[in-house]
């Protein structure tokens, strides 16, 4: 054979190389194109329903517009017209979408010419009719639109009876079926000046009582009905407009109303339009040009079906595919240049196979003699093979790094690799074996197994173990390898390959940590904390020590997101998850349960017992100040605390048992400790009937108020009164206040509860002035919800308008607590209350967080003495706490009135001080408004119950000096 033949031009080596490149190219092209679409999908996915959520909340407040305006009828009663406009401008000004607020009165045919007739008197010309300006036909009742507001621009409606037109008449008869707010389907709104349709939203009214009526009795006391006449389009740009959701260019957004997605039911659109979507397919998903997927979501709103539809627009072809081109330009030419390196390889073996065979025939014909050279020659071509051989195998098992190892399993070669990428010491390994630099092998299972296959002289594959680096660092390490053997089957060792590994296991630890704990906070979620409570269960059976769950809520905590925001109140929740981290041991587990609760599982050892001492330092910690927006705030929390006997109640329900016991806390006046005790569910079961209860008492007016008269020490008449609250319940009977003031706070409706106090009290006081008992001042209670509210100003100035009463009678009694947490805004919020001419008063001073600095900053009218303090008045301590704080409201130009004055003794050591006015079960208990209005027109007084006159009574004990002012 000649040394020039030729060899082919391609080895089935190169072939084999070639192929398997482009394989994996392949797959990894699809891989990464899958994970490109799947990023542009759930970025969709994500966009879409933010805009299908911020819509559909914006539809549940536009809700809620027809549901106030029907509040102003259930609890004004008759509404004027001149109410109807004043309580409906603020709202148009707020809700541009609204094309105007109208009020249909029911009427029969001849209720409507009287009162088509009445309004001629003041509405020349005015008439009533059907649609298309027809004349009222006669039908069972009419619903015409009597209140309009505005009524320039909307006066074509204005006499309309929209029983005429019939889909507004099939709305207006199953709302008033229904006792609910419906919308009518799409109209073409004639005060429209654009080409957008609109619907409206009505509430019917009835007369007191018949919300739970049946359908029938609802109907018979239909006596109207409150609407809204929105403009759907102007409705949808404002929701998306007010969550700053109308900046994303490469969206379009579609809104239907109706039974289904159809051209005649879209009221907003958003962007241009698209295409078809493709098919799902992994290519032809890859192969167009852009993601054409459309989002729908369809929801229920005021009886009619809401749809709305995201489309995504043509994003530049590269900027989503950049990945997966990358992969298979690059897997493209890597798998060509090695096969091409494989091919010279293959070439370059063939020739010197070709040269050894030639120049070993030729030696054999030459000489004899030199038998032994040949020999020689041929246990060199024979290493060359193996060594051929090798080389091959090591490009099969090509990866970050080779070692090889001998027959007593000691490292006698390693590539740089591993010590450069894995950060090891070459001497801790060269002549070592796998274990010397690794003990914990022989001890671990895993390890023992390794050993034990090695000895076996088996082969295995990415065996996976974890070594300190010299940078200090955890790094992992895949390894495989094989048994070598020489020609007689004799053990000579191991060779193979090895990957660092330590990205993948951080990413892996990565997620795990993740899936367990909260992304705020870093602390256990509840799927870790269930974890944690199981084994401290099994630890507390196993020792027999008891185990403590403790369920932490945050007090006011809403107060800091409402009024700084919820980048505040995270900052907040962050510093509390740090403090109570601080607080426990590391062996105790403190996990967030949701919004501003936490929970801690406290484990008692024997040489370390559970105290209360545990929740004092919680405590203590949590109530530090903390910095928020360049203020201090002071927070404090409410614990509740479950004890787990091993013998006693199961684990499972440990932190139900704490949730009640917090509860109890919070009832209590929250910042304290409660330790769960049975009776408590009892507690918790009355609790949630009361808040059941609760939500109707206002609608089926079942509150009434209680007066407590507040007498003058210097005449002893009856100069003003505070307005009480009671809850008369069909089958509870009267329910105390404390029974449900706090439960009203909690949920929220102290806000409504409190609004209908001031009315109340503000209509009744008024109507003692008009029957010549003189102007009384009459104090309401203003609850930390109420002095919250954004409108707080707005509706205490509505009432006194509305009532007549006079600014200077009313007086708002503010607790210390309630504005000590934001002294700022309280200073602010007290000016403007006192530019509204209302006096302001301190309820239970010196019961909270006192400050003279504080009383010299707010506009403060009165300092009403706590009763505790008044009871102890036999006390000497409690004697001069009295005394200090009438001589400082006096200094500080202030009123001073004692509550809870029971005795002649109190009554008269507080006159020999200079309190100015007295309330309390000496005079007078709480009555009804007939008992209170009884005494003022018998004119008691302290003088007519007996009592001495106080003027002489201060000149015996004081001389003849005045009483300070």
């Amino acid at each position: 054979m000649s040394l020039f033949s030729k060899s082919p031009p391609i080895s089935l080596a190169a072939m084999l190389t070639l192929v398997t490149g482009l394989a994996v190219t392949g797959m990894l092209f699809v891989a990464v194109s899958a994970l490109e679409y799947g990023k542009m999908e759930l970025g969709f996915q994500q966009r879409a329903q933010a805009r299908a959520s911020a819509i559909r909340s914006g539809l549940d407040d536009t809700l809620e517009l027809v549901t106030i305006i029907n509040d102003l009828f259930k609890s004004v009663g008759p509404v004027s017209r001149e109410q109807f406009g004043d309580f409906t401008r603020p709202l148009l000004a707020r809700y541009p979408f609204v094309q105007a607020f109208n009020f249909h009165r029911v009427l029969t045919d001849e209720q409507a010419r009287r009162h088509a007739a009445a309004l001629r008197e003041r509405y020349p010309g005015y008439t009533m009719f059907d649609s298309g300006r027809l004349p009222l036909s006669p039908r069972p009742r009419h619903a015409i639109v009597d209140y309009l507001e505005p009524m320039q621009g909307n006066e074509a409606a204005f006499g309309l009876d929209v029983m005429s037109l019939g889909p507004m008449s099939n709305t207006v008869n199953q709302a008033v079926a229904a006792g609910t707010t419906l919308a009518t389907p799409l109209l073409r709104l004639v005060q429209e000046r654009d080409n957008q349709k609109g619907f409206v939203l009505l509430m019917p009214v009835y007369r007191p009582g018949a919300q739970t009526a049946t359908a029938e009795q609802r109907r018979e006391a239909w006596i109207g009905n409150t609407g809204a006449v929105i403009r759907s389009t102007d409705l949808i740009h404002k929701i998306l407009h007010g969550a700053d959701l109308l900046d994303d260019s490469s969206l379009v957004v579609r809104v239907y109303v109706g039974d289904d997605v159809r051209p005649d039911n879209l009221i907003y659109s958003l962007g241009q339009p698209v295409g078809q979507s493709v098919a799902a397919k992994p290519l032809q998903r890859w192969l167009a040009f852009d993601y054409h997927d459309v989002y729908t979501r369809t929801f229920s709103a005021a009886g009619k079906a809401w749809h709305v539809q995201v489309t995504p627009l043509p994003r530049p072809f590269l900027a989503s595919h950049l990945g997966s081109l990358s992969t298979l330009l690059g897997g493209l030419l890597f798998s060509l240049l090695t096969a091409a390196f494989v091919n010279s390889l293959a070439r370059r073996s063939v020739r010197v196979q070709r040269l050894v065979d030639e120049r070993t025939r030729a030696l054999q014909l030459s000489n004899e003699r030199l038998n032994d050279d040949v020999a020689a020659r041929k246990r060199t071509e024979q290493a060359l093979q193996e060594s051929e051989l090798r080389f091959r195998r090591l490009l099969a098992l090509s990866s970050d790094w080779y070692w090889e190892q001998d027959e007593q399993f000691r490292f006698t070669s390693i590539t740089g690799g591993f010590f450069d990428k894995g950060k090891q010491d070459p001497d801790h390994f060269m002549g070592k074996t796998r274990w010397e630099h690794h003990p914990e092998m022989r001890q671990a299972r895993w390890g023992q197994d390794h050993i034990a296959l090695l000895q076996a002289h088996l082969p295995f594959l990415n065996f996976e173990y974890a070594l300190t680096g010299t940078d200090g660092q955890q790094h992992w390490f895949s390894i495989s390898g094989e048994p070598l053997f020489d020609q007689d089957g004799v053990f000579k060792g191991y060779r193979g390959t090895g990957t660092d590994i330590t990205e993948r296991k951080q990413s892996e630890q990565r997620i795990h940590h993740i899936a367990h704990h909260d992304v705020l906070t870093g602390l256990p979620n509840r799927v870790l904390l269930q974890d944690r409570l199981t084994q401290a269960a099994a630890f507390a059976n196993r020792s027999g020590n008891p185990l403590w769950v403790m369920l932490i809520d945050l007090d006011r905590f809403k107060f800091v997101n409402d009024s700084l925001g919820h980048k505040a109140g995270d900052l907040l929740l962050k510093t509390v998850a740090q403090r109570l981290q601080d607080s426990v041991r590391e062996s105790d587990t403190v996990a967030r349960l949701s919004g501003d609760e936490f929970v801690a599982i406290l484990t008692e050892y024997p040489d370390e017992a559970l105290s209360l001492d545990v929740t004092q330092r919680i405590m203590r910690a949590v109530a530090q100040p903390v910095l928020l927006e360049g203020k201090e705030f002071f927070v404090t929390c409410s614990i509740g605390v479950a004890v787990y006997d091993p013998d006693g109640t199961p684990a499972q329900r440990l932190i139900e048992h704490a949730d009640i016991a917090m509860y109890r806390a919070k009832k209590l006046g929250r910042n304290n400790t409660q330790f769960y005790q049975p009776a408590m569910n009892e507690e918790a079961l009355e609790r949630v009937r009361i808040e059941t209860a609760l939500r109707s008492a206002l609608e089926r007016d079942e509150f009434v108020l209680h007066y407590q008269p507040q007498v003058d020490l210097g005449s002893g008449r009856i100069v003003g009164m505070e307005a009480l609250i009671r809850w008369r319940h069909p089958e509870l009977g009267m329910v105390a206040p404390d029974r449900f003031i706090g439960l009203a706070e909690e949920t929220g409706l102290i806000v409504p509860i409190g609004a209908w106090v001031l009315r109340a009290a503000c209509m009744q006081a008024k109507a003692w002035q008009d029957a010549g008992f003189g102007p009384l001042r009459i104090a309401v209670n203003l609850s930390p919800r109420q002095f919250g509210e954004p409108n707080l100003l707005a509706s205490i100035a509505e009432v006194l308008e509305q009532t007549g009463l006079p600014p200077s009678c009313l007086d708002i009694e503010l607790t210390e607590g309630l504005f000590m947490s934001d002294v700022a805004l309280a200073v602010e919020l007290l000016h403007k209350l006192k530019a509204l001419g209302l006096a302001l008063s301190i309820d239970d001073f010196g019961t909270g967080y006192s400050s003279f600095s504080y009383l010299r900053r707010f506009p403060i009218d009165v300092l009403k003495i706590d009763r505790s303090f008044v009871s102890d008045i036999g006390d000497g301590d409690e004697a001069a706490i009295v005394v200090s704080i009438i001589a400082l409201a006096h200094n500080l130009k202030l009123r001073v009135i004692a509550e809870g004055v029971e005795t002649a003794a109190q009554l008269d050591y507080l006159r020999l001080h200079g309190c100015d006015e007295i309330q309390g079960y000496y005079f007078s208990q709480p009555v009804p408004a007939e008992a209170f209005g009884q005494m003022l027109a018998e004119g008691r007084n302290l003088l007519a119950m007996g009592c001495e006159n106080p003027i002489n009574v201060i000149k015996s004990h004081r001389g003849s000096s005045s009483k300070p002012s």
